[in-house]
């Protein structure tokens, strides 16, 4: 078993090691062909069939193995400085798969099919993951699907939207057992949930903090205000009291495209400032007034055509400067790291083509391949981080030695290349071509690559048993 499997399933328990065994060898057989379906990665018919025993075991659940994993990413959390927590939401869908029971509609028609998957996955500021740290994963039921007329009544507990609280208080609780940490929870325009402010300012945690790209245009606190002999409310914006303030500076970056959008060249100028939110009304509950920070990014100079580029972001993070609102800027852009996960999930490991009976045993090899995606996504990044860390603390060593005669035709070195090397090799036998001005890897060319790569080391451990490779040529 690969040492890095080892380590991710360390602790967890079915309550029979052979099952945790088999896990270990589901892990090693998808990561070596994340894209292939399940019978081509597991190669015999027996492995096979012992996959699908496992999905379908009554001491396995998707719980397990993630809170495995999540132990194991807690430890790697402890050298961290700073770790940001990036949550979201996906669609998994599944309507082409008309023979698995237990879906929900997915999207605004009861035609789709599938479930929904909301991870929260943990990146340092310079964009390693280094695993996830919370995960919810659920399937709407068909019949309660469109009653929005009921959604005003529910509390939060009762909506869909207690996720991104979930994942808030899963990193409380982190930020609690790692106090030398800070912990930044970082989400998109969905997780604008007043309950999410009430929630910061009931427990402080002084390593614990939020930015959250704001959606709604909320009420100013001014308190009671004496115009002429009554007593009214000065009503003001969110947006437009940021806006009042005078600008802390500019900036420049490259966005890069996604979800339909080409990616360009930005310039925006930066407004920072402190508010007291207005509380929403709740059925049965009275919300609290809530002190806020806010960074308010407009673009300027805007393409012709192009719609400009605008963001409100909430933090709970003080903002008296512009280094501190450069800070939670460049944070809330590592969140587009979170979409690459996804992409890895989907287009990488191919998860929305699973052939599996229910949604029970979908959720159990999910969970094994969300882990896969991490790792893929972890070794891509740490060669851009670490470049000349000897590629050996991360690959196997009938790895990186058959990944080097292929791609050189001649013996390997005695000393491992480096991480950035061996890396660009690997994204070769993927289509990289390393030109001048392509940059590093990206994932798509790593996973293509190290599937190639595997291949490559099961063939040197089949003809080389020498384990230093001393009987090569």
């Amino acid at each position: 078993m690969d040492s890095w499997v080892a380590s991710e399933i360390k602790v967890v328990n079915f309550g029979d090691l052979r099952l945790k065994k088999r896990l270990g060898n589901i892990l090693e057989a998808f990561f070596s062909k994340p894209m292939e379906s399940i019978t081509s990665a597991c190669k015999a018919w027996a492995d096979t069939k012992a996959a699908y025993r496992f999905f379908d075991h009554k001491k396995v659940n998707e719980k397990n193995i993630l809170n495995a994993h999540r132990a194991s990413t807690i430890e790697r959390l402890r050298s961290q400085s700073v770790v940001l927590c990036l949550q979201d939401t996906t669609e998994i869908d599944y309507t082409s798969q008309r023979y698995t029971t237990g879906l929900g509609p997915i999207g605004q028609h009861k035609i789709r099919q599938g479930f929904y998957l909301h991870p929260t996955i943990a990146v340092t500021p310079e964009r390693l993951c280094l695993g996830t740290i919370h995960t919810k994963i659920w399937a709407r039921d068909p019949q309660n699907f469109g009653q929005k007329a009921d959604r005003a009544k529910k509390s939060i507990d009762e909506k869909e939207s207690i996720r991104w609280l979930e994942s808030f208080r899963e990193t409380q609780k982190i930020a609690l057992e790692l106090p030398d940490t800070l912990f930044v929870n970082i989400s998109d325009r969905e997780g604008d949930i007043y309950e999410m402010f009430v929630e910061n300012s009931k427990e402080k945690i002084s390593n614990m903090h939020f930015i959250i790209r704001g959606s709604h245009n909320r009420i100013i606190n001014n308190g009671p205000q004496k115009q002429e002999d009554t007593e009214v409310n000065d009503i003001e914006k969110l947006w437009s009291i940021t806006e009042k303030t005078p600008p802390l500076g500019e900036i420049e970056f490259e966005m890069p495209p996604g979800r339909g959008r080409e990616g360009r060249h930005v310039k925006q100028k930066i407004y920072a400032a402190e508010v007291c939110l207005t509380a929403p009304r709740r059925i049965g509950e009275k919300l609290p007034a809530t002190k806020i920070n806010v960074v308010l990014t407009k673009e300027i100079d805007c393409p012709d055509g192009k719609e400009p580029i605008e963001w409100l972001l909430l933090s709970s993070l003080p903002i008296t400067n512009m280094e501190k609102a450069m800070h939670i800027i460049e944070w809330y852009l590592c969140r587009w790291q979170i979409e690459i996960f996804f992409k890895i999930l989907k287009s990488g490991c191919q998860i929305e083509k699973l052939q599996l009976e229910s949604y029970d045993r979908l959720k159990i090899c999910l969970s094994v391949y969300m882990i896969v995606a991490w790792r893929i996504f972890f070794t891509t990044m740490l060669g851009r981080n670490c470049p000349d860390m000897p590629c050996d603390t991360v690959f196997d060593k009938s790895e990186w030695k058959a990944v080097y005669v292929v791609v050189y035709k001649t013996p390997p070195p005695d000393k491992p290349p480096t991480l950035s090397d061996m890396i660009k090799l690997i994204a070769g036998l993927g289509g990289f071509l390393g030109r001048k001005g392509d940059g590093f890897p990206g994932v798509k060319t790593m996973w293509i690559g190290m599937q190639r790569m595997r291949d490559f080391a099961l063939a040197w451990d089949a003809f080389y048993s020498d384990p230093e490779g001393r009987s090569y040529g």
